[in-house]
């Protein structure tokens, strides 16, 4: 079909709604994706840190996350084992443990492989309250599964609640992780402890967030099986391969300042630089309230709820952990965080590859609220060879029952990142960026909006 459609953004959302759109819509499709940064990937980032290539944000992704998953294999691009994330035999001695620290002690301490229910976990918590978790978990991404099944049967949805409905996930989105844990019989402490240290990495917030962010990041700590792996060479490598496969007309370092949609004509895209694209339909799969596009229609400017996103210092470090920081010989692999003050940080851990063989050191990322200055890394560490500081706006805050964006806000334009309000991940957001692809194929083909059904 020789539609144009305009996609705003490379991460995982828009490069998933520009495989899909190219997949219904055949060669004949012009589809011209903008990306404001000089770089594919949105938030999935990497660099070259100490001779090594380091991801900044997320790393890993779950066996279950099949639209991510179909994608690498389809492509050929390779993935690798989480495993391969173990400390290397090159460093000082490093238990590869995920513990929990409170700034004093570790309460913790669990292996990082197997992640099902070690015995640790099992005397800190009680077998009942982490079969109980565990089911719950199990639950949620069994729910979540499911909307793949509808999007192969045609399901095409035109609101988050629509899906959320469909799927059975909309009874985790109205209260929060601690409170959906504490309605199902689940004890206190693994709520302040162990769900509020794997978020505290996960989304830098606590179980205070909505249940289905927290039932999701529990999942993917291994408590409703399957198991992890990384894209070999960042995931961002994924997403432009997918882009160049695609064939689409890319346009990066282009910032997208306005869009107009036009009754029946269509929408009007404006580029920073004043230059105008006229298209049929219009995805902005970037995060709307950090993009600054001004979205109008006819009648005037489109109303957008305000989405506060957490700020976020990422710290990685080429050097060798001080032992007498954490009270060890041997310092964990993954250190995870309760949320009391004085801690300094939310998360640190080694990094793929996990050792900088230039600089002959460890190679460690932390997460925290605030930078960390140089007189707290030369106490955690004996030895400093490298540093990196970046802030950036990682997620929104997932607070419970959140007002969602409609994906059409008006004839031929239509979001994506409203959804992550309830959860933010690579593969939910690739999976939302796939059912609003489908949704403007439906709308622009004219089928019947109220079948339920897409007839590209």
């Amino acid at each position: 079909m020789s539609f144009t459609i305009g996609v705003v953004g490379t991460g995982s959302a828009g490069t998933l709604a520009a495989w899909r759109l190219r997949a219904l819509l055949g060669p004949e499709a012009a589809i011209d994706v903008f990306e404001s940064e000089p770089r594919v990937g949105g938030r999935a980032r990497h660099i070259e840190f100490a001779g090594e290539r380091v991801e900044l944000g997320g790393t890993l992704i779950h066996s279950d996350n099949r639209r991510l998953i179909d994608l690498a294999e389809t492509l050929g691009v390779p993935l690798r084992p989480a495993d391969d994330d173990s400390p290397s035999k090159e460093l000082d001695p490093v238990e590869d443990v995920l513990a929990i620290w409170d700034g004093n002690r570790f309460r913790l301490k669990a292996p990082t492989s197997g992640l099902g229910l070690p015995l640790a976990l099992i005397r800190r918590y009680g077998p009942f309250n982490l079969l109980k978790l565990r089911a719950l978990a199990k639950k949620a991404k069994a729910a979540w599964n499911s909307v793949y099944a509808l999007q192969d049967a045609g399901r095409v949805f035109e609101t988050p609640d629509d899906l959320l409905t469909a799927t059975g996930l909309d009874e985790f989105v109205g209260v929060s992780l601690a409170q959906s844990l504490k309605s199902h019989g689940i004890g206190p402490k693994l709520a302040d402890e162990f769900s509020t240290a794997v978020l505290r990495n996960m989304y830098n917030q606590s179980a205070d967030i909505v249940a289905l962010a927290g039932l999701v990041g529990l999942a993917g700590a291994g408590l409703a099986g399957g198991h992890l792996v990384a894209v070999a060479a960042g995931n961002s490598t994924l997403l432009e391969a997918a882009l160049e496969q695609a064939k689409v007309n890319l346009h990066v370092n282009t910032r997208v300042a306005a869009v107009e949609a036009t009754e029946g004509q269509g929408a009007i895209l404006t580029t920073g630089d004043g230059v105008e694209h006229h298209v049929d339909a219009v995805i902005i799969a970037a995060p709307i309230e950090l993009s600054g596009i001004v979205l109008t229609t006819a009648n005037g400017p489109i109303p957008v709820p305000s989405q506060p996103y957490q700020d976020v210092y990422t710290t990685v470090v080429a050097g060798t952990v001080d032992h007498s920081f954490f009270h060890l010989t041997r310092p964990p692999s993954t250190v995870l965080t309760v949320d009391e003050p004085g801690i300094g940080f939310r998360s640190l851990g080694l990094t793929a590859p996990g050792y900088s063989r230039s600089l002959g050191a460890g190679l460690w990322k932390f997460f925290s609220g605030s930078e960390l200055s140089d007189d707290f890394l030369a106490r955690v560490f004996s030895e400093v060879k490298a540093t990196y500081r970046h802030l950036w706006k990682a997620y929104p805050v997932l607070t419970p029952a959140p007002e969602l964006l409609p994906f059409r806000l008006a004839e031929g334009l239509y979001q994506v990142n409203g959804f992550e309000s309830v959860v933010s991940t690579l593969e939910t957001e690739a999976t939302i960026g796939w059912s609003v692809a489908d949704l403007v194929v439906r709308d622009l083909s004219g089928a019947a909006g109220d079948s339920g059904k897409k007839e590209p």
